[in-house]
């Protein structure tokens, strides 16, 4: 298959749609002059992320649900209009994060949606969020979407750290996966923050253990909320040998690489790592607990013991 040019944007995001957008537009045109085919944005780049999810400021008020509420869009809607028309100039696909409306009931869900020239190809609502409820309700399927050149899926921030998920992308078929995130730091020195770490080290784990191709496009902004929180940045795409090919630190900017796809995931799996295939050698008849759900409703739990004269008079 003929190279493809992936990209990932490392962004400074505002809690302005309008302006948040334009910008995405602008880099859409800059990534175009590079060559690329497909664009993946942040996570509620559209919004932007809020500091509720990390304890910070003013958590929990109505302010911030009501900001989501107000700004949130449907999909399709006015936001991914604007994108596919500008990713038609260019015939480009672009994944773009937003707070997403549902089209029924009173619910705001942590959405990407794939956009590419003919309009929306899939949306991926954030399965794994249970420290933005109930801003955010969570996503309850894992699609993947079939782009002229790979199988894709979404990935949204801390989806990552479940490696459950991205296998499960790996068996429908998908070789690229497209993360948007909204990571942060754990303080604010780059070169020894273990949050950061956390994050490239699951891109890398994640890319290697299912010979897939992992790109992660990240907030950069620097001291915002009322503690000053920093976004890691490092938005990078990761090949799949678990290589990062390509990576921005804190800067604003796109991180590109070129690549056939297919030939790289290919040989990954045939050469790369001892010439073993790692979704070849599973062994699924032992990974039962994996989706056992009893520890987390368990019915066979035993009567409780008497503790004294009351309970043991208890009918």
């Amino acid at each position: 298959m003929a190279p493809v040019t992936l990209a990932a944007a490392n962004v400074r995001i505002e809690h302005d749609k309008a302006r948040n957008l334009a910008k995405f537009l602008e880099m859409i045109d800059e990534a175009a002059a590079k060559g690329v085919d497909v664009l993946v944005l942040p996570e509620v780049g559209l919004q932007g992320y809020a500091d509720f999810a990390f304890g910070l400021g003013d958590k929990g008020t109505a302010a911030q649900k009501q900001y989501y509420f107000r700004e949130a869009e449907p999909v399709p809607g006015p936001a991914t209009e604007a994108i596919r028309a500008k990713a038609a100039e260019h015939g480009m696909y672009v994944q773009l994060g937003l707070a997403e409306r549902a089209a029924h009931g009173n619910v705001i869900l942590n959405a990407t949606a794939l956009i590419g020239p003919d309009g929306v190809v899939g949306v991926y609502r954030k399965t794994h969020n249970t420290f933005e409820f109930p801003y955010f309700n969570a996503g309850q399927s894992a699609p993947v979407f079939d782009l002229p050149f790979a199988r894709v899926a979404s990935l949204i921030c801390y989806d990552l750290a479940f490696p459950e998920l991205m296998r499960v992308f790996a068996l429908k078929g998908a070789t690229l996966v497209l993360n948007s995130t909204a990571w942060p730091m754990k303080g604010h020195d780059p070169n020894d923050d273990y949050h950061g770490f956390a994050m490239d080290l699951s891109a890398q784990a994640n890319a290697f253990f299912n010979q897939s191709w992992l790109v992660v496009a990240n907030h950069c902004e620097k001291g915002v909320y009322s503690a000053g929180l920093d976004y890691w940045g490092h938005s990078q795409i990761v090949d799949p040998y678990g290589k990062v090919v390509a990576m921005l630190t804190d800067e604003e900017g796109l991180v590109t690489h070129t690549a056939d796809l297919d030939a790289t995931t290919l040989a990954s799996r045939t050469e790369g790592f001892f010439g073993l295939n790692l979704l070849q050698d599973r062994r699924p008849d032992l990974y039962g607990p994996i989706v056992d759900t009893a520890p987390y409703a368990p019915t066979d739990r035993p009567a409780p013991t008497p503790r004294g004269p009351l309970d043991q008079k208890a009918g």
